[in-house]
């Protein structure tokens, strides 16, 4: 099942109707940065290995994160110079093939990804309140026209929630699923 992208997420119980903007960035801000320590305190194999074939690996979901907020950071750029920009896809699936995810170096992606959010959270939080209300359409799930305050409480839940994966995969045990 796909995380929702309005309303409050049960899995992850991110809630898109967070008023606050700013406690909505804040969270994406320190979230992020807890990656690096989750990535840092595990072993290379745990890092890098998938509990089943169709769940990411902590490397995995780690890299897509670092690759979310920089696609995300050049969206709100996009959206601020074209009038209803249509969003090209970041196409996560052959990304993770083509990138190889699995096989970067778990510091260096910590790096990226840092580095990254304070990109993203630099733009985000430059924006004024009608900057925040400019559109663009966004592909995921279905081709809709967003505004660019939901694109950036999207990508504080897509922070939040790959953080609660890489937790996941990181206690799992093979053969043994994922725990909680």
């Amino acid at each position: 099942m796909n995380p929702p992208v309005e309303g409050r997420c049960d899995e992850c119980g991110f809630d898109y109707d967070e008023q606050d903007l700013a406690g909505v960035l804040d969270r994406l801000g320190r979230v992020a940065g807890e990656f690096g320590g989750l990535l840092a305190a595990a072993a290379d194999d745990a890092v890098r290995r998938r509990p089943d074939p169709d769940t990411w690996s902590a490397l995995e979901y780690s890299c897509h994160v670092r690759d979310v907020l920089d696609v995300q950071t050049r969206r709100i750029a996009q959206t601020l110079a074209e009038d209803v920009p249509a969003y090209v896809p970041m196409n996560r699936e052959q990304r993770l093939v083509d990138e190889r995810y699995g096989e970067q170096d778990p510091a260096a992606v910590t790096r990226e990804l840092e580095s990254r959010a304070a990109e993203f959270l630099a733009a985000a939080a430059a924006l004024d309140a009608v900057q925040l209300e400019r559109t663009g359409i966004y592909n995921y799930p279905t081709p809709k026209e967003r505004p660019l305050s939901w694109l950036a409480r999207h990508t504080a839940h897509e922070v939040v929630h790959h953080h609660l994966d890489v937790r996941r995969v990181l206690s799992a045990r093979p053969g043994m699923g994922c725990l909680e």
